[in-house]
């Protein structure tokens, strides 16, 4: 017989449209939060945050919070897509 299993774990993909590198992709769980997804796309982007530029993720075009978890998002998907964006930090 078949083990059921629940389904907790969700596809993320994460696309940078000024880097030359294929989008960034992931299976994670729901509780993880944006921040982690953001920084483990960044490190695949190989870009950071500095004294000028911030990288922040957008999901249908609005920005996401770090603290929001990726399921919350999702909603009952089982797959979610984010853009990373520069943002010109404001000083």
């Amino acid at each position: 017989m078949d083990e059921v299993r629940t389904r907790t774990d969700i596809a993320v993909r994460v696309t940078f449209p000024i880097s030359k590198k294929g989008p960034y992709a992931a299976e994670v769980a729901s509780d993880t939060t944006v921040g982690t997804v953001r920084a483990a796309a960044m490190a695949h982007f190989e870009v950071q945050d500095d004294s000028q530029f911030t990288y922040v993720l957008t999901h249908d075009g609005k920005e996401q919070d770090d603290t929001t978890s990726v399921g919350d998002i999702a909603g009952h998907a089982h797959a979610v897509k984010f853009t990373l964006v520069k943002k010109i930090t404001q000083g």
